[in-house]
């Protein structure tokens, strides 16, 4: 059956993907299960990407049914937002659309049918995704929404594509925002600390690496090091001091210590 595959968005994730499925054309030459690509944006169309149809977004939000098809896929990268809204502009029969949202229920549609296709990674603009390694978690109801979810992930080259429920999906996405999120923001803080005291941050680049390499371990409480972990008050204390002039970090310096410490106990 010929499909064309639209990604709404042209944000992190979905210049990620359109950006990997004319890899894979191009550069491996590997088969894509669409026929053709498009990309609905307000964006102005890279130069880059003169094999993919540009559709504006306002013009396409305003008249859906003059350049959709019948057995179109549209996957939703968009924020989440917009994801019900985008979904809604969708539903007319013989199309299926797909979201890419970790924290959002699948869109429940009158005609069209839905699914979803998260893939559970970080992405940046401009940056390389390894996605061999980037495990997608797809909700369908149908066999031919899975099996079309199948067909994406074979085009963009992902090994490992799961099924799971909302429920699990939505406790994925908050591990996530945990492993990846706040532990970004940690870094952030350390930066900001050593730039306010006239230190490199360019100094904690090795640690930072470690610490990459720790997290990636069976159990990362095994790799946990510091002043909590072995209860140096003293230290702890001194930290605290240092931190004075910025009461929000203290506290968040205290709370973290504290449930190191308490998991600790525990252990």
């Amino acid at each position: 059956m010929s499909r064309r595959l639209l990604i709404w968005g042209y944000g992190r994730v979905g210049s990620a993907v359109i950006h990997r499925l004319l890899h894979q054309q191009q550069i491996d030459h590997s088969p894509c299960k669409f026929d053709s690509l498009l990309v609905i944006s307000n964006q102005p169309q890279p130069l880059n990407l003169s094999a993919v149809v540009w559709i504006n977004d306002d013009e396409f939000a305003l008249n859906p049914k003059s350049f959709l098809q019948s057995t179109d896929v549209v996957l939703l990268t968009v924020p989440d937002s917009r994801v019900l809204q985008c979904a809604i502009t969708c539903d007319f029969d013989g199309i299926t659309v797909f979201h890419s949202s970790g924290a959002t229920p699948r869109v429940i549609m009158e005609k069209a049918d839905s699914a979803v296709f998260y893939p559970l990674q970080t992405f940046s603009l401009g940056g390389e995704v390894d996605w061999i390694h980037v495990p997608v978690f797809v909700e369908a109801m149908g066999d031919a929404e899975k099996q079309i979810a199948h067909n994406l992930a074979i085009s963009l080259g992902v090994e490992r594509c799961e099924e799971i429920s909302f429920s699990q999906r939505e406790k994925l996405h908050l591990a996530a925002v945990f492993a990846n999120n706040f532990t970004i923001a940690m870094a952030g803080i350390a930066h900001d600390i050593l730039e306010e005291n006239g230190l490199l941050s360019t100094w904690i680049q090795p640690i930072l690496a470690q610490t990459a390499l720790n997290l990636g371990s069976e159990n990362p409480w095994d790799k946990l090091t510091g002043p909590a972990k072995r209860g140096d008050d003293k230290t702890m204390a001194n930290h605290q001091e240092l931190l004075k002039n910025h009461p929000t970090l203290k506290a968040l310096y205290e709370q973290m210590s504290g449930y190191i410490q308490a998991k600790n106990t525990k252990a």
